[in-house]
């Protein structure tokens, strides 16, 4: 049981409470709170293995003399890898436990424990730094003691264990899928810049790829942690959890979270949608396995440039936002969303669709263009609030009954397919890019109602009307009758500003703004990439060198479309991730390597080969891009030859 389709592992009566208590609306807030202190001793560091030994003293020296901010902002970047184990907790024990996820950001205090200092961990050449986490989890009385038995009192301990990488950065490059649980994710929804929302440190390999086993993309050949240790270095630490006594001014001091009102209250979580970054995909027409094309959430086939972002929505409602239950897991056993037509299954993506969950959109040169958000999982998967009136305990853990908790959020991270703007006919500019949650007012942010419009009571079902919806084979769409709140959708779009740069850059030629170091990172890339002929599908071999006294420089050989008339901006990734299931599709990253000053480098790739099930791509043709292996030093030409 994991990420997406964790059952209820509540017994029958209480999970009958919750439901009730959900759909009537009731409150469940208490007139004091539960206090739980939190705190967690660890190290976090910058491994040094991919840099040429020639210039690991000079970069660990740069490392060293970084501020105690780089630090802090790395310790924050490896807790984050606690979240998947904290929200879906239930599912990694036996006994009747739930959610312990840290209290948000904002009320986190991390103070470093000496200096940074190079050593070795596991074997692996890093700069290092002790560090330790402290905050306080301001929730309702209750939900401490039912999350964790031992909190239930005052005074009571619980640790919950971690085996951690040392270095948070460029985990994906480094161990592929040994660390990641895709169960329930469409394929290939696994990011390099997100692989905290999908660290699963009890991952191992299975015997095939499945969409309910922990891979299925690729099948990793090592456990998460025996990949750790061999690539990256592990620290293994825990979470200290203490119930604390009641204190209203230590609350006070923790209380976070903003509340509109008693009803349920969906609003864009700012935090989200500041970040996005542009890929490129190759599409397939619908007949050789194209999804995109089916759901039309592309302009076209053939190499498509796309603005990727996350969309996340918080309740800030003090009453949990209830949608139902569905047949998830596919048992034959419908649950209303699905009996109602309200969730429709996709053949294509092997589970079910929620159509009216938003729309993302783009307003500027090349625009207006919309995008439908596919939901497939209205689900709690973190809680950004801190306040009493938001639980920990979680009841929409799992996609087979769906909300989001009062204080919580659902996140729909930047690599889930369809989370995009098709871009590729956008001329560079500036835009707005746009969501717009719930648009039909279908899911209920007010008061489930009965056929006269009044509010159900505590043991009445929901009641479920007809809309003016139809399913794409003709059946009518019915949904749950709601008395929405005034203004109810007023919070309920959000647009940033954003530049869309030229075709043939993308993320790698991006600003590294981590502390990503080495030829893995997927940034700092230079904005001036050449091309080459060869002979499509053949072995191919190109020498590269710098001039004498550069820095050495990493040399990324990637694919060209003909069709763009440009270099495709691939990341490391791209060299071992099939684009789709059942298709043998060529890698769009060719060939990675450093060239240094004291010699050239060859390189031996595979050139590009033709390409269908889209628009024609001929092959004969890559793309160089080269990039500092440190950032901080100056780029230096790179010559073929």
């Amino acid at each position: 049981m994991r990420l997406r389709h964790v059952l209820h592992v509540v017994g029958v009566a209480t999970l009958a409470a919750v439901t009730l208590a959900a759909w009537s609306g009731t409150s469940r807030s208490a007139p004091v709170g539960g206090l739980v202190r939190t705190t967690l001793a660890s190290e976090v560091g910058v491994v040094l293995d991919e840099i040429p030994a020639s210039m690991r003293g000079r970069v660990a020296a740069a490392m060293i003399a970084k501020p105690a901010s780089f630090w802090i902002a790395r310790a924050r970047e490896q807790l984050g890898f606690t979240t998947y184990r904290l929200v879906f907790r239930e599912a990694f024990y036996d006994a009747k436990k739930g959610a312990l996820p840290l209290p948000p950001e904002a009320r986190w205090r991390i103070s470093l424990v000496g200096k940074p200092q190079r050593h070795r961990v596991n074997g692996h050449d890093l700069v290092g730094v002790r560090y330790r986490f402290a905050s306080v989890i301001l929730t309702d009385a209750a939900s401490p003691g039912a999350s964790e038995p031992k909190l239930a009192k005052v005074g009571g301990v619980w640790r919950e264990p971690f085996v951690l990488p040392v270095d948070p950065e460029l985990l994906f490059q480094r161990t592929g899928f040994a660390c990641m649980d895709e169960s329930q994710f469409p394929f290939g929804s696994v990011d390099s810049e997100e692989t905290q929302f999908f660290y699963d440190q009890t991952a191992q390999p299975e015997k095939a790829l499945s969409s309910v086993g922990y891979h299925y993309t690729r099948m990793p050949k090592q456990s998460c942690v025996d990949a750790l240790h061999d690539h990256v270095g592990a620290v293994t630490t825990a979470v200290r959890y203490q119930r604390l006594a009641w204190s209203p001014a230590l609350a006070d001091r923790y209380r976070y979270g903003k509340v509109t009102g008693v009803d349920p209250d969906l609003e864009l979580y700012r935090p989200d949608a500041l970040h996005d970054q542009t890929t490129y995909r190759y599409i397939h027409s619908a007949g050789t396995g194209g999804c995109e094309v089916v759901e039309h959430s592309v302009e076209g086939t053939g190499w498509r440039r796309l603005l990727q972002f996350t969309t996340s929505d918080q309740n800030v409602g003090e009453r949990d936002l209830t949608i139902g239950g569905v047949d998830y897991a596919i048992s034959g056993h419908p649950g209303d969303l699905d009996r109602y037509h309200l969730y429709v299954f996709s053949a294509c993506h092997h589970h079910f669709h929620f159509r009216y969950y938003g729309q993302l959109s783009w307003h500027g040169k090349g625009g207006p263009i919309a995008n439908t958000k596919q939901g497939f999982c209205l689900q709690s998967t973190f809680r950004v609030a801190n306040r009493e009136t938001s639980s920990l305990v979680n009841p929409f853990a799992g996609c087979d009954y769906q909300g989001i908790a009062a204080g919580w959020i659902d996140q729909y991270q930047i690599g889930l397919s369809a989370q995009w703007i098709d871009s590729t006919s956008i001329p560079p500019g500036v835009g707005l890019r746009s969501f717009h949650s719930n648009p039909y007012g279908i899911l209920c942010e007010g008061k489930f109602v009965d056929a006269n419009g009044r509010p159900l009571g505590p043991k009445q079902p929901v009641v479920w009307a007809p809309t003016k919806y139809k399913t794409p084979d003709g059946k009518t769409v019915s949904a749950p009758l709601c008395k929405l709140s005034p203004n109810w959708d007023r919070n309920n779009t959000d647009s940033v500003k954003v530049r869309i740069e030229r075709q043939g850059l993308g993320l790698i030629t991006t600003t590294c703004t981590r502390g990503q170091i080495g030829p893995l990172r997927n940034c700092g890339f230079g904005q001036r990439p050449t091309t080459a002929p060869c002979r499509a599908g053949q072995q191919t071999t190109a020498t590269f060198s710098i001039p004498g006294g550069a820095r050495p420089q990493v040399v990324r050989l990637t694919e060209y479309s003909h069709a763009l008339r440009s270099p495709i901006p691939a990341r490391f990734e791209d060299s071992w991730v099939p684009l789709r299931p059942g298709v043998s599709d060529q890698p769009a990253m060719l060939a990675n390597g450093i060239v240094t000053a004291d010699g050239p480098l060859t390189m031996t790739f595979r050139c590009p080969s033709p390409r269908t099930g889209g628009v024609h791509e001929p092959g004969g043709t890559y793309s160089v891009y080269t990039a500092p292996v440190f950032p901080g030093d100056p780029a230096a030409p790179v010559t073929r030859g």
